[in-house]
């Protein structure tokens, strides 16, 4: 019996071992799988999976390629990656397209299993949309249903309602729908929440819409307001920058064509064809920070200066691109040793712009308008800060800046929904709301 008291409790710690690794094992696999509820925000360029990014279209933003272009074609080829990763770093794509290739992902990564990808895509297409100044409350409730749809399809059952939610609140109250699609739009909700097992809410959502396509007379309607924009001049002349950025494009090209010849998994890329493309575009850096220092100083008028500043953004998200290695490879090694110093760079640059974009905004004499087009200079702020783009002004300091421009705008009395924050279980909901509902946090959301 003494001979075989140490073989049981060996045994038994066997036993104990396997079940210990199968608790590990579950929590895994559910870690991994579709998230029940609504993810902590993270920055879209903090979730790119650089093994996953596929090199026949992953360069084509370096090869001269329109930004909507290299979309199109990493989403023809389901290169989801490559699609995310434009999405993340990209500042030439406009609301819209990324709303719509956000969507567009997360249906895709759902099919590829990639629960928590698909989640993150439709949350970050729900906000997106409720940031944007650029979108309709139409194109809005577009997204609200799709991402619903989407996360209920994948189990995040809370992300879901909470989408709903906005949805609802834009269907009640957005003074840019007509009664039928009003009517319209709340029936959509009410399904919604019925498919959410939120009868009661169903209930209520669709006796609204009964309510509204009944009435005998039609809404007036918010006039259709133009996005501010800074008006941007044509660029000086820039001799040194555009041979240098030909040399960049038929480098990044070769590349790319070498690559693409390669039979896929085939191994690294070509040293010669880096090297040549590294040094193609340290050539172009170097030449464009003394353009852009030469220039930028030197404009008079404010719409170069304006062009300026954006031309400056928008090469800096390339570098800073290069820099974390979302291209798929190291191509500079100097600049992802340095990479933190360029991301501070191109949000110093980021915030020159604003602030020219607030001065552009203010000069406008209506004061409404002015103070509606600061509103819009701050939702975009927004959202480059929620990009990753944007930390020289912290969240706390943008929804200040944001709340002066919507008081102004409701004593204005100034027609549309009011982009509210509140934060639950540590996370910040971004919401539009009708003025009633403005500042009130968690009372704001349907009951």
């Amino acid at each position: 019996m003494k001979r075989l008291v140490p073989l049981l409790l060996f045994l038994g710690g066997c036993c104990l071992l396997t079940l210990a690794l199968a608790v590990f094992g579950a929590v895994v696999f559910m870690q991994s799988g579709a998230p029940s509820g609504a993810l902590a925000w993270q920055a879209p360029l903090e979730q790119i999976d650089q093994r996953a990014l596929a090199p026949e279209t992953v360069l084509l933003p370096l090869t001269g390629v329109d930004s909507a272009d290299a979309l199109s074609a990493a989403l023809d080829q389901a290169h989801l990656e490559n699609v995310y990763a434009l999405i993340a770093y990209d500042p030439n794509l406009s609301d819209a397209t990324r709303v719509g290739a956000l969507l567009q992902l997360g249906a895709q990564y759902a099919v590829a299993q990639n629960t928590r990808k698909a989640a993150s895509s439709y949350q970050s297409a729900a906000r997106l949309a409720t940031l944007s100044p650029a979108l309709s409350d139409p194109a809005r409730m577009d997204t609200y249903q799709q991402a619903s749809v989407g996360l209920r399809g994948i189990g995040a059952t809370d992300a879901a309602r909470g989408v709903t939610d906005q949805a609802y609140l834009v269907a009640q109250s957005s003074p840019a729908l007509q009664r039928d699609a009003r009517a319209r739009r709340l029936d959509q909700v009410a399904e919604a929440y019925a498919a959410l097992g939120a009868n009661a809410l169903a209930a209520q959502a669709r006796a609204k819409s009964v309510k509204v396509a009944s009435a005998t007379t039609e809404g007036a309607g918010a006039p259709v307001r133009v996005p501010f924009a800074p008006p941007l001049g044509k660029l000086p002349p820039a001799t040194e920058v555009d041979p240098a950025k030909q040399r960049r494009i038929a480098a990044a090209q070769q590349l790319l064509d070498d690559l693409t010849s390669t039979p896929p998994g085939a191994g690294a890329w070509p040293a010669d064809f880096v090297a040549q493309l590294s040094d193609a575009l340290l050539a172009e850096d170097s030449a464009r920070q003394a353009y852009y220092d030469k220039h930028i100083a030197q404009a008079a008028d404010p719409a170069v200066r304006a062009a300026l500043m954006r031309d400056k953004v928008n090469w800096l998200a390339l570098k800073y691109r290069v820099a974390r290695g979302a291209f798929g490879k190291t191509l500079i090694v100097e600049w992802s040793a340095d990479a933190k110093a360029i991301g501070e760079a191109w949000s110093s640059a980021w915030d020159d712009w604003f602030r020219m974009s607030t001065a552009l905004a203010a000069q406008d004499p209506k004061p409404q308008s002015a103070d509606q087009a600061t509103e819009d200079v701050v939702r975009q702020e927004l959202i480059a800060a929620q990009w990753g783009w944007y930390t020289n002004a912290t969240e706390q300091d943008l929804r200040e800046a944001l709340d002066n421009a919507t008081q102004k705008l409701m004593q204005a009395s100034t027609p549309a929904l009011r982009l509210d924050a509140l934060t639950r279980s540590g996370k910040t909901m971004y919401l539009l709301v009708p003025d009633e509902l403005y500042g009130q946090g968690e009372r704001a959301l349907p009951k």
